[in-house]
């Protein structure tokens, strides 16, 4: 029997190719608009597994793909892209911020010297009562089913002292993707404050103000529900100024700053795959999207993206 996620990744190279094919004959998109890629796992895992989605990019394909968009694109900072979406004037190259969901500490080890080679800016969203767990994150399916299977580096949550390294590398913002990555899907108005709050507390607490400006809804879908109107004004009301979905689209000026959409960056993206997605060249992605169920799950659950 042919397991799900080997058929997530045949649909999601077969969107990828038609992207790329796609874009070789698309007008581009018209107007300032910025691509929010989201990356999850950096890491060199020797094994697929056929049930869990790993949300990995290996250390190698990481480095194609940021040498690719720095060659085709200007990666700003995410606090930046409201003030580059307001500008009276479309950029000569496609805008591309990066984005990094959960907080593990590969990104420390495998991502930020392939970021700091390229003077490539990024914000690493990370869930506060995770960072410094010795074990793998409560709602990471494939860590706590995996983590004997693999080496340390690919599920273990990033600690305090190697967040601070990593903001004064001077191209990493930190912010927060919650406080224990409860899904909003099943919260209640009280528990969303909750999530927001003492994520943006703990962050300025520990990292100062500059870590409490961006926020990453977990699982992050509208259309699902696990972004809603109440959850948005819980991040609004913590005091965040900015925020991300994982809604698929490019980001315009006429955006809510609270519900930005991203475009993932995929462990099958070749250069001229993500130099397509970049480009807005999106609709083969539409269908694997709209294959993406709901799962009502509590904080220590399973991922159900």
């Amino acid at each position: 029997m042919i397991g799900k996620i080997t058929v997530k990744r045949f649909l999601k190279r077969t969107a990828g190719l038609a992207s790329s094919c796609g874009a070789a004959v698309a007008t581009p998109p018209g107007g300032r608009s910025a691509c929010i890629l989201v990356y999850h796992r950096i890491a060199d895992l020797p094994f697929v597994d056929p049930r869990l989605d790993d949300w990995n990019v290996s250390p190698v394909m990481f480095e194609r793909q940021v040498a690719a968009l720095a060659s085709a694109a200007e990666i700003i900072p995410l606090a930046d892209l409201p003030a580059r979406l307001a500008e009276d004037r479309e950029s000569r190259r496609p805008l591309v911020c990066l984005t990094f969901d959960d907080g593990y500490a590969n990104f420390s080890s495998r991502a930020l010297p392939v970021l700091l080679h390229y003077a490539a800016p990024a914000t690493l969203f990370v869930v506060t009562d995770a960072v410094g767990r010795e074990g793998p994150m409560p709602f990471d399916a494939w860590s706590l089913a995996n983590a004997g299977r693999t080496t340390e580096e690919a599920w273990r949550p990033i600690t305090w002292n190697e967040l601070e390294q990593c903001m004064s590398s001077g191209i990493v913002d930190v912010g927060a993707h919650s406080h224990t990555h409860r899904n909003g899907l099943a919260s209640t108005r009280m528990q969303l404050d909750e999530e927001a709050g003492r994520s943006r507390a703990i962050l300025v607490e520990r990292l100062g103000e500059s870590a409490g400006r961006a926020y990453s809804y977990p699982y992050g879908s509208r259309r699902l529900g696990q972004v809603t109107d109440q959850y948005i004004a819980a991040v609004a009301g913590a005091g965040f100024r900015l925020a991300v979905t994982t809604d698929l689209g490019m980001a315009g000026p006429g955006d809510d700053l609270l519900a930005l959409p991203r475009v993932e960056a995929h462990a099958l993206d070749t250069p001229p795959v993500l130099r397509a997605k970049i480009r807005g060249v999106l609709a083969p992605y539409r269908l694997t999207d709209r294959l993406r169920r709901a799962k009502r799950t509590a904080p220590s659950s399973a991922r159900g993206e």
